[in-house]
């Protein structure tokens, strides 16, 4: 065997062994009509799939005849008074600030300085996390930035959240123009073998939507990724968010997911990684320096 014919082997071994056989979807997801905000309606899908299974106070409805129609949950998506204060842009400052009663008053939805439906993608694994502790579930989430599928949040990743049962949400780049602009539920994992990779999710543009596949890739492709969010829950207690900043610090945290623009949300503190590319970095000019003189 030559060793062109050996490698040319070699990659067809692993493109064969690297598909995963069937579709593996996430059942009793449902399709939400978006409603003031994509990030609270995906984050819904996500807080409805939990209400099937298991955590029946994540809405008030009951069942899946209720649970999968967006009007029956709605006001736990984004309440009333929050609507009433911040869709108005500016917010609407005679109103007095709403209780946190809504996913979307934990994402601070459509909150100064973002306009009408926008979510700060940096916002979205605290509102994730605490609205599952208010109602009653202890929960860790956080965020991982897609970088060339290599870094940061992975294939690998997405399938290990399936595989356990969780489902996750998206920042994406709906248009494909290199912006991330849109937050989707993610439930499912193709691997195409040659095809290539793909992920299941509803757009959030319809309820009744059958499950859109997009090709995992990155920002720049329609629906490529941005950032993937992630939602672990137990049975009860306090909420946690954070992680992946040593990433995003480096790679830049962060657009603002949901169709409108918006002035740039707050970069998170350097991590250590983040000091120690620095660090790298001035020891590289002072190298370089030194080469010259």
């Amino acid at each position: 065997m030559t060793r062109f014919s050996h490698w040319a082997w070699m990659a067809a071994l692993l493109i064969a062994g690297s598909a995963s056989g069937a579709p593996v979807l996430l059942s009793d997801v449902p399709a939400y009509d978006w409603y003031h905000g994509c990030s609270p309606t995906a984050a819904g899908s996500v807080m409805g799939y939990y209400d099937m299974h298991g955590r029946t106070n994540m809405f008030t409805a009951s069942g899946w005849d209720n649970v999968k129609l967006t009007v029956n949950v709605q006001d736990q998506i984004s309440s009333p008074a929050h609507n009433a204060k911040y869709d108005p842009t500016p917010d609407d400052a005679s109103l007095p600030v709403p209780p946190n009663t809504s996913i979307a008053c934990f994402l601070q939805t459509s909150m100064d300085p973002r306009g009408y439906g926008s979510t700060s993608t940096s916002q979205i694994p605290y509102g994730l996390a605490y609205y599952s502790a208010s109602r009653g579930y202890g929960a860790t989430a956080w965020s991982e930035t897609y970088i060339l599928g290599l870094f940061g949040f992975t294939w690998s990743d997405l399938r290990s959240e399936i595989n356990a049962g969780r489902p996750m949400l998206f920042s994406v780049d709906s248009d494909g123009d290199g912006d991330s602009d849109h937050s989707i539920p993610v439930f499912g994992y193709d691997d195409r073998g040659s095809s290539g990779k793909y992920y299941a999710c509803y757009t959030t543009w319809s309820e009744a939507e059958t499950v859109a596949w997009y090709k995992f890739r990155g920002v720049g492709n329609v629906f490529g990724i941005n950032k993937g969010h992630f939602l672990h829950l137990d049975g009860g207690g306090a909420a946690a968010a954070g992680g992946g900043a040593s990433l995003d610090y480096l790679f830049g945290e962060d657009s603002d997911a949901c169709d409108v623009v918006m002035a740039p949300a707050a970069v998170p503190e350097p991590s250590s990684i983040g000091l120690l590319g620095a660090g790298l970095f001035g020891l590289s000019l002072v190298f370089l320096k030194r080469l010259r003189g």
